[in-house]
């Protein structure tokens, strides 16, 4: 990932920490600790969001799916972690960039994209199960709370 970006995913994360809320410690994806998102439904149902969430979230969901089982092998090597940083990343610039959403899904949304961000700049730190544990897990809380056509979470 180039300098530039590293200062666009540490923007994007103080900016999105402005307006989610706290995240607390919690063990899940194996045992492995990740901070533990604070969503809530839309008065039970599923958020709606719109075709960029959508297009981003698959993207992310995709390169995560592509990595995971060099992650859970120990074998994603720190160039690797870097280049799917940088693919998370660009799915996070191109949905802030381009979100139109209501402020009540928007609120939910960032909080999601907020732990993305988090997991992507540890995979550029050389942290690599870290960040692929609270990426997973915030594309499974993703996917809990947020209409997508055909969700699958992830293992």
């Amino acid at each position: 990932m180039q300098p530039g970006k590293t200062l666009s995913t540490l923007a994007t994360i103080l900016a999105l920490s402005f307006i989610t809320p706290a995240f607390a410690q919690t063990t899940g994806h194996d045992g492995h600790s990740a901070p533990a998102l604070e969503l809530a439904l839309n008065n039970g149902a599923k958020w709606q969001g719109d075709e960029n969430m959508v297009i981003g979230m698959s993207a992310i969901r995709a390169a995560m799916a592509a990595n995971l089982e060099a992650v859970h092998a120990g074998a994603l090597t720190p160039e690797a972690a870097r280049a799917l940083a940088a693919d998370v990343q660009t799915q996070l610039d191109f949905m802030i960039e381009n979100c139109k959403l209501d402020p009540a899904v928007d609120e939910q949304f960032h909080t999601v994209l907020a732990q993305v961000a988090v997991g992507a700049s540890a995979l550029e730190e050389g942290e690599i199960e870290p960040g692929a544990v609270a990426i997973v897990q915030a594309l499974n809380a993703y996917g809990a709370h947020f209409e997508h056509p055909d969700w699958q979470a992830l293992e």
